[in-house]
């Protein structure tokens, strides 16, 4: 602990840190969702471009909301389960 003094204080605002957590990835769906239909360049390089970006888009941001997933169920389910 004394190394990274810092996790205490993240270990006890989990709570804080994943409610602002979770609200950035909503807002991030969000912003992916309303982008899903806007329409891509002209040019066919930049088009090809724009499609890859918005499938790793996608893909990145659903293994954001796992890791969160996975974050919270080890945060605060667990530890629970173990009482």
């Amino acid at each position: 602990m004394s190394a990274v003094p810092q996790l205490v204080w993240l270990s006890e605002h989990k709570g804080t840190v994943f409610a602002v957590a979770g609200a950035l990835l909503v807002l991030s769906g969000a912003a992916l969702w309303f982008g899903r239909t806007a329409p891509c360049p002209a040019d066919p390089r930049a088009a090809l471009a724009c499609k890859r970006l918005r499938s790793l888009s996608t893909w990145l941001y659903s293994i954001a909301v796992d890791a969160f997933a996975a974050g919270a169920i080890f945060a605060f389910l667990l530890p629970g389960l173990a009482s």
